[in-house]
């Protein structure tokens, strides 16, 4: 059987493992390095992406926070002040006209529900016209 004569075989496991080694010396030497060198490139522009959009997120993290206390602050202020005139203004004057404060109020509590969020809406107390302001 000449699939079996040791002749053939022999010469075709000589070129099957001469061609072989040249194919992995070859893939090694020259395309190997280009492929782990183009790994490593990707790897640190995806590390050096990410470093800088954590810094920007922690940023903006810590600008919003404080724009959210500064704004809590202004608006207690805020609510304090008008709790304490608009009581003496009710106190001095029985009988007053207060339709420009509540159109102010109005506009004021518009811009709000408009261009803030839930938390800061909540923060905000209103008192219904219909129940007397008691100090």
């Amino acid at each position: 059987m000449p699939q079996l004569d040791r002749i053939i075989v022999f010469s075709q496991i000589f070129w099957l493992f001469l061609i072989f080694s040249i194919f992995y010396a070859v893939l090694t030497h020259y395309f190997l390095p280009k492929f782990l060198k183009s790994l490593k490139i990707r790897k640190q522009v995806v590390d050096s992406n990410t470093k800088e959009v954590l810094a920007k997120t922690e940023k903006t993290l810590i600008k919003q926070s404080s724009l959210k206390k500064i704004l809590i602050r202004d608006l207690e202020i805020t609510s304090n002040l008008l709790t304490r005139y608009f009581g003496q203004l009710i106190k001095d004057k029985k009988k007053i006209d207060t339709l420009v404060i509540d159109q102010k109020i109005g506009f004021v509590i518009l811009n709000t529900v408009k261009f803030c969020d839930l938390k800061l809406l909540n923060s905000i107390f209103v008192y219904p016209k219909s129940l007397k302001f008691k100090n």
